[in-house]
């Protein structure tokens, strides 16, 4: 059997648990879902080009595809499972944290929502969430079907690592929580500089510089881009600068208000507070050599939602943009 084996160390406390919260252990299913969701965004290019641009067509290829790796759900005609089985042979420490992010900090406004709010009183108390501190390592196992071809394993390797530069696992993963970063793929470590890993996210991001349109889904194409936002020597503490750099951008210090802050995700207080939608901004950070840490905002915008017109999604996405022009800059 081919396999694939890789050893993640998680960076910031991981906020993945039961029914009741509990942080407990990672399941495959939830691996296997950030997996998919990463290589569907690494895969719209190909599907396009295959599909001679057109939309449709690659939209319909890339689910058979994607059914084909991971499997489709029992109702589809194609179901059942993919072609690779998700084992996690190895799980973190679960040394657990109940404190970290608190309000009115940077990591507090990024993690809205995990901290103790409410009270008893009232009834609408909310305990702390659970989370699995950082600095613990997983290894992941990806046994492959036989005559399963080479492409396909390069595919999920790929995905492997792009998951370890930008992506993480649990709750507000899109916010840095759950970090993680790959430390060996099939015994080869690695490691990365601050130099070496913007040249990786540079060199991922020109792939896709000959998309103009935006994809109709989160994807990487011609508009994404990507800054450094921090560095130092405390995960939590890069973690916490990035969400005062968002905060000073987006929230009360800043003079956004209003309609012109729906492209940064969905519901929105006071403007839309029925429909959803994703923010296209994805934190994240990244372990480097010498015990230091990067902090990464990663924007990738894509048609907004059915509601709302796409017709000049660069003018809508702009003060999005801005933010990541800035700390680009800045950096």
């Amino acid at each position: 059997m081919q396999k694939l084996i890789a050893t993640y160390r998680i960076v910031t406390p991981m906020f993945i648990g039961d029914a009741e919260q509990k942080a407990t252990s990672l399941r495959p299913p939830s691996i296997k879902g950030a997996l998919r969701f990463w290589w569907r965004a690494l895969n719209w290019r190909h599907q396009l080009e295959f599909s001679a641009n057109d939309v449709s067509l690659a939209l319909q290829n890339l689910h058979a595809e994607e059914a084909y790796l991971f499997g489709s759900a029992a109702q589809d005609n194609s179901g059942g499972q993919g072609c690779f089985l998700l084992q996690v042979t190895e799980q973190p420490k679960y040394k657990i944290d109940k404190t970290w992010p608190q309000n009115n900090t940077g990591s507090g406004y990024l993690g809205f929502g995990l901290f103790e709010s409410g009270n008893v009183g009232t009834g609408n108390f909310q305990p702390h969430r659970e989370a699995i501190v950082e600095g613990s390592h997983f290894t992941l196992q990806l046994g492959f079907k036989p005559k399963t071809s080479a492409s396909t394993i390069e595919s999920l390797r790929e995905t492997l690592q792009v998951w370890s530069l930008l992506g993480g696992l649990g709750s507000r993963a899109r916010r840095g929580f759950g970090s993680i970063c790959l430390e060996t793929l099939d015994g080869t470590t690695v490691a990365d500089s601050l130099d070496s890993y913007k040249q990786k996210l540079s060199d991922l991001i020109n792939n896709f510089q000959n998309i103009t349109d935006y994809p109709p889904y989160t994807a990487f194409g011609g508009h994404t881009r990507f800054a450094i936002i921090a560095e130092g020597q405390e995960a939590r503490e890069v973690h916490s600068q990035a969400g005062n750099a968002y905060k000073d951008h987006r929230g009360e210090p800043s003079t956004l208000r209003g309609k012109v802050k729906l492209p940064f995700g969905l519901p929105l207080q006071g403007v839309d507070e029925n429909r959803r939608r994703a923010s296209p901004l994805f934190f994240h950070v990244h372990a480097l050599k010498n015990d230091s840490f990067a902090a990464t905002v990663l924007y990738l915008p894509a048609d907004f939602h059915p509601d709302y017109s796409s017709d000049n999604l660069t003018d809508f996405y702009r003060p999005v943009r801005h933010f990541v022009q800035i700390e680009a800059q800045g950096n």
